[in-house]
């Protein structure tokens, strides 16, 4: 069984909209039983670009496949605080979401304290953050310089009952991502995209990062995600094929470990 916790929906104006009808063939076809399909909250620059979801929308296509998608919310600085905790718990209570999605690329740094009581607030929920970090998203007017996982240090620290996943490895700081885990078990890494930013850097990114992550945290602090069910089948051959993981360890990777950090 595997579990991607880190998918994505487009909306549905956009020219790259999939309706949920064609993921279950890709996920049946690899073994994903479910996948977590995360909110984007861009703020005011996604509000000028008409580029964020609501709750509603994740909520939507999630219902769909019952069982197969998990939907998470998304909050932004941006906001008033009130504002951004009503959106959570209406998140929780009215659409069942299971966990947040911060995009700090979209012009904030994730130890912001206007974010705190969101980061409190899930803790108590027992609601997983997965914070995008490293690569710049393709998306006009984000700034790498939001993207780089020791800011996430602070809220590690500070909220040691928070499960935190730092997204796509926080390539290219890996080694960072590293440090910010290495000794605050309540954060996780996730591979999603990492075979893409392989196919742009010409050179080898996959194997190597998920041996170091091996290597430094262990199998129980590695997620497998995707970011998008087209690079599935590429990032499963890459576990399957590490010959430093273990059937059990690769059991982590796939779903074990996304397993502990959703249920509540």
């Amino acid at each position: 069984m595997i579990i991607d916790i880190h998918n994505h929906i487009s909306r549905k104006n956009n020219p790259y909209y999939l309706p949920a009808d064609a993921y279950i063939p890709v996920m049946d076809e690899l073994g994903i039983e479910k996948a977590v399909i995360l909110g984007k909250d861009y703020g005011d620059l996604g509000d000028r670009l008409d580029a964020n979801l609501t709750d509603e929308d994740v909520a939507s296509f999630c219902a769909e496949f019952p069982g197969r998608f998990i939907g998470f919310t998304a909050v932004h600085p941006d906001r008033p605080v009130d504002r951004n905790l009503e959106r959570l718990e209406k998140a929780v209570e009215t659409f069942g979401m299971h966990g947040i999605k911060l995009n700090p690329a979209a012009g904030f740094y994730p130890n912001d304290t206007a974010l705190y009581p969101v980061y409190e607030r899930a803790a108590s929920l027992r609601l997983p953050v997965v914070i995008h970090s490293g690569l710049k998203p393709p998306s006009e007017g984000c700034r790498i310089k939001f993207c780089n996982p020791l800011d996430i240090d602070d809220v590690a620290v500070d909220f040691p009952d928070l499960s935190l996943v730092i997204a796509h490895s926080g390539y290219p700081w890996v080694q960072e991502a590293i440090q910010v885990g290495l000794y605050a078990e309540n954060v996780c890494i996730d591979i999603s995209t990492l075979n893409q930013i392989e196919e742009v850097m010409g050179c080898e990114v996959v194997m190597p990062t998920l041996k170091m992550l091996h290597n430094a945290l262990g199998a129980g602090r590695i997620l497998f995600g995707t970011d998008g069910i087209f690079n599935s089948e590429t990032l499963k051959q890459a576990v399957m094929s590490a010959d430093f993981l273990t059937d059990n360890e690769r059991d982590m990777i796939f779903y074990k470990n996304a397993e502990k950090i959703l249920t509540r």
